[in-house]
């Protein structure tokens, strides 16, 4: 399609106002929430983030962190979701429908109606920058009261450190929508992440990583530098905006017989599931290498975490022990990836059982899953000089540890991993549920350096432990959502 259509043009707002379209938008975030979560279980979760926040807060002064690196690490997580929030109003409609069933979305009526699909784009995003602001990152930035004590002032402290954080958390939301246009106007994929690459390498080759952190964190510069940042943003956002091409589709492409060759080589009674699970997620975007983004994504943290450590402790944590544990948390985004653009309704016209279903995705998941974490793994235990106790304790926890993280997830969300990171009950569940496990792990990584033979043995147990609860978590989750999905 080359020509300009009614929903191309700038002009077309069809008479509806911005102010009229936010309050809509909003009206329909709040309904899709609410019809997903349950009114008080989706409004219960910013209370969820402010105790988290506060109390993480409160934990880390206790045991000695520096205020700046806590206030870094606030904003880190602000430019990290809104990274992530920045790709809602590119969202297909097959994924939204998998999550909400049949809907349509006032985004998409642009293809109906006389709207401009750029201008309704601009102001969706607008209303995700304004809802999250208050329900994600307003929760946030109650940890500035933690920082800085309860006084007169404490008021117009969270106010600035609310402010800090929602810019911030726009930079993410401007950097990928403008990483997204710049797709929709041909640059191959490969492209783009060889620019990022090479600019994070850049940065951390000429010492820039604390220029690019003090620009980061607006509340601790000066009001000047962070106006710089807003309006830059601003033009990112802008400048998007008009260089996305609402026509772009993905370039066709003729595809072999990969199935039937796929499934014929996995000696698996449910092959056939096992592989159109695996072709879900090599035919999507990005393919089979998301989830190792992911994981590479969760290792450079970790080591950097590693870092901050160091420089306030003076103690370097048993690499192996500490990478393996946390490594593990993969185990999340890769089911994620998994059903991302999949449904139990989809199976509906198959003769298998839910079970069944479920079963498959567990082993798609362990192939998908092994290559995922162990490279970063191996990477992490070599570049930190891990002993080999270390390292092989550390394999055990990373191997017993995903399969409890994933038995978890599985069994609190069944087929939508994403649907609990609104749901207070849910979150709060799962965040519970990993604590138990990694929080002494870490402790124990950090107490003795290198581990104990000892020390080694017991955590080589716990992680087989925590292994076989995630297993059994697994395989009643099929029986369990299945009885769900019947009662409904």
């Amino acid at each position: 399609m080359t020509g300009s259509t009614t929903s191309d043009r700038p002009d077309s707002g069809g008479g509806l106002s911005t102010r009229r379209l936010l309050a809509v938008l909003f009206r329909e975030e709040w309904r899709m929430h609410t019809q997903l979560f349950g009114g008080w279980r989706f409004a219960l979760f910013p209370v969820v983030i402010a105790v988290l926040a506060v109390g993480a807060t409160v934990a880390l002064l206790e045991t000695g962190t520096a205020q700046g690196t806590i206030v870094g690490g606030l904003h880190a997580l602000a430019v990290a979701f809104g990274l992530y929030s920045g790709t809602a109003g590119f969202a297909g409609s097959d994924m939204l429908e998998n999550v909400f069933g049949r809907l349509s979305l006032l985004l998409s009526s642009s293809t109906t109606l006389p709207l401009s699909r750029r201008w309704l784009l601009g102001v969706f995003l607008l209303k995700d920058a304004l809802f999250y602001g208050v329900a994600f990152v307003l929760p946030m930035a109650l940890s500035s009261a933690a920082l800085t004590g309860f006084s007169a002032a404490t008021p117009v402290a969270v106010g600035l450190f609310w402010l800090s954080l929602c810019l911030v958390f726009a930079v993410g939301m401007a950097t990928t929508v403008g990483l997204i246009a710049i797709r929709t106007r041909g640059v191959p994929p490969w492209t783009i992440g060889l620019a990022v690459g090479l600019s994070v390498v850049g940065i951390w080759a000429t010492g820039s990583l604390g220029a690019v952190q003090s620009v980061l964190v607006p509340v601790r510069g000066s009001a000047i530098a962070a106006g710089g940042l807003a309006v830059s943003t601003i033009v990112v956002a802008m400048v998007s905006l008009v260089a996305y091409n609402p026509t772009y589709g993905r370039p066709s492409r003729t595809a072999t017989d990969r199935f039937a060759r796929l499934s014929g080589a996995l000696p698996f009674e449910n092959a056939p599931l096992v592989t159109k699970s695996l072709l879900d997620l090599a035919r999507s975007s990005g393919g089979v290498w998301k989830p190792f983004v992911s994981a590479s994504i969760l290792l450079a943290l970790v080591a950097a975490l590693v870092g901050v450590v160091d420089s306030i402790t003076g103690i370097v944590p048993a690499p192996g022990i500490f990478f393996g544990g946390v490594l593990g948390l993969s185990a999340f985004t890769t089911y994620n990836w998994l059903t991302q653009f999949d449904s139990l309704e989809a199976y509906l016209a198959y003769p298998v059982s839910i079970a069944d279903v479920f079963r498959a995705k567990r082993i798609a998941f362990v192939l998908v899953g092994a290559p995922t974490v162990a490279v970063p793994y191996l990477a992490a235990v070599i570049w930190f000089n891990a002993t080999l106790l270390d390292a092989v304790v550390g394999a055990i926890l990373l191997a017993g540890y995903a399969l409890y993280y994933y038995g978890l997830t599985v069994y609190i969300a069944g087929f939508d991993p994403n649907e609990f990171l609104f749901d207070a009950v849910r979150f709060a569940t799962f965040t519970v549920g990993v604590a138990v496990a990694l929080v002494p792990t870490l402790v124990a990584g950090f107490v003795v350096v290198p581990p104990s033979v000892e020390l080694a043995a017991a955590l080589g147990v716990g992680g087989v432990v925590m292994g076989v609860i995630g297993i059994v978590l697994s395989s009643r989750a099929g029986p369990r959502w299945d009885a769900k999905y019947r009662t409904e």
